[in-house]
């Protein structure tokens, strides 16, 4: 069975998930530098865990219910 389909394309550069993913990377990162001087362990740990947790559940959410493009990686070939 051959099929075709033709699909909105756009470069990886416009992807929210892409986007939601490096912001989120970094704001987990500057949470626990931040909560680590500021905060004791168990406290930083669980804020770090919890910014990471959010971060997380958006690309979930974008993913789902937000997407309506494919990037040109995902199309098949």
């Amino acid at each position: 069975m051959n099929q075709t389909a033709n699909v909105a394309v756009q470069s990886a550069w416009y992807s929210k998930i892409n986007w939601t993913q490096a912001v989120a990377a970094v704001v987990t990162f500057a949470t626990a530098i931040i909560s680590a001087a500021n905060l004791p362990a168990v406290q930083a740990t669980e804020l770090t865990a919890a910014v990471a947790g959010i971060g997380q559940l958006l690309t979930v959410v974008l993913r789902t219910f937000f997407t309506s493009t494919v990037t040109p990686s995902s199309a098949p070939k």
